[in-house]
């Protein structure tokens, strides 16, 4: 089950510093409507690895940036609404599974 969670208080299910899987060092990989987020670089290389994407890039941010305007436009754009955090796959399935927090509006 999900987690409902505002963009503006995001930040606070997340450790300090945060990890997501970028194609060109700006964007966010994601597979609609969810996004990966890391507690490591470690996490990010390997999940990115048995996703069978691994030529993405790992890019770090204090995860207060996670709901600064450009994060939160990027996710709005790409139609993102669930962001997996240390998502793992299963390796006889090849489901992706974890936590997840459901994005919503501000009020």
């Amino acid at each position: 089950m999900a987690q409902q969670v505002k963009l503006e208080d995001l930040h606070e299910h997340m450790p300090e510093q945060i990890w997501y899987l970028t194609g060109d060092g700006r964007n966010l990989y994601c597979r609609r409507p969810y996004s990966f987020l890391f507690s490591t670089p470690e996490a990010a290389t390997v999940f990115a690895k048995a996703f069978g994407v691994s030529d993405l890039n790992v890019v770090g941010v204090d995860s207060k940036e996670i709901t600064s305007g450009d994060f939160v436009q990027a996710f709005r754009t790409m139609s993102v609404t669930r962001l997996f955090i240390d998502p793992s796959i299963d390796p006889d399935t090849g489901d992706v599974f974890g936590t997840i927090l459901r994005l919503q509006e501000a009020n």
